[in-house]
């Protein structure tokens, strides 16, 4: 079989182009920008739930397990669901590393979504190990306009329902029922 070339023409280059990269075709930008959203409030804000929800599973564990035992749930399943706990709890620990990575080594919304992320998991670890104490001296260093702001506002949150007895509350299960 016989092989004849031709020379490649400029307008064979632009059909080809368009063919290979319709992007770089249309742009002439060799270079995909990244098309996700920023969100670095969102990004914060679940940065702080997940790190608090973990925290408080992986240091409460023994009000977790009396909690089972107090509830209606066969036992032969409490081994299951402390397995599931643990499980959740180190596969955060893994995406908080994936987390990391991306901020350190992504850019664009990648690295500000985790960034956020990061941060709001911080605030959360500074407020869940923050002594006691320290919280006393930052509110006795305010002046008595704020302090006095601070209780009226604390003592205001407090619920009231005469009608509802929660001593009575009992959760059950209903066995797909």
């Amino acid at each position: 079989m016989l092989r004849t070339t031709s020379k490649l023409t400029h307008r064979d280059f632009r059909h080809r182009i368009r063919r290979v990269d319709p992007h770089f075709y249309r742009t002439g930008n060799c270079v995909n920008q990244d098309a996700r959203k920023t969100r670095p409030i969102g990004a914060t804000l679940l940065g702080f739930g997940w790190a608090y929800l973990i925290v408080s599973l992986s240091t409460n564990r023994p009000v977790i397990e009396a909690s089972l035992r107090q509830g209606a749930i066969d036992p032969q399943y409490h081994d299951w669901i402390m397995a599931g706990l643990a499980s959740l709890i180190a596969v955060s620990f893994i995406m908080l590393g994936t987390h990391v990575f991306r901020f350190l080594f992504q850019n664009g919304a990648r690295r500000t979504n985790s960034g956020g992320l990061l941060i709001g998991c911080s605030v959360a670890l500074v407020m869940i190990y923050t002594p006691p104490e320290v919280w006393q001296a930052g509110f006795q260093m305010m002046d008595e306009n704020s302090q006095a702001f601070i209780q009226s506002a604390s003592a205001s949150m407090d619920i009231e329902m005469p009608e509802v007895d929660l001593s009575q509350v009992s959760f059950v299960s209903s066995n797909g029922n």
